[in-house]
């Protein structure tokens, strides 16, 4: 394995291990930011690279991309669980009762909330 393909990986672990810890959306926002601050002393400006720039670039901005990504996703995922929670608290949604729908409505908008945020 090469030196980046391996602290990336090492990088990825101790995020995921931060994250799992975490019990607030704040916690793991800390925990996305380390994410790209460690993944910004990983890899090399790709102006340093003096061959094939492009190339370059687009691998490491890849990687950026996706663990950035699965940051958002985690915080997104969050969220949700929270919002679902909050919906099994009042039980099972029934749209015949007026109090269950406006529950339902509240978790509906929730959720597009936290795809428009994270996703």
């Amino acid at each position: 394995m090469t030196k980046f393909n391996r602290l990336f990986i090492e990088c990825i672990s101790e995020w995921s291990i931060k994250a799992g810890q975490c019990d607030s959306n704040e916690c793991l926002e800390d925990c996305k930011k380390g994410l790209l601050e460690s993944l910004d002393k990983i890899f090399p400006y790709s102006k340093d690279i003096e061959f094939e720039v492009d190339k370059v670039n687009y691998i490491l901005s890849s990687m950026f991309f996706l663990a950035n990504r699965l940051a958002k996703a985690t915080i997104g995922l969050a969220e949700l669980d929270t919002s679902l929670e909050n919906l099994k608290q009042v039980g099972k949604v029934s749209f015949e009762k007026k109090e269950n729908n406006e529950t339902f409505n509240k978790f509906v908008h929730d959720l597009n909330e936290i795809l428009e945020k994270y996703f």
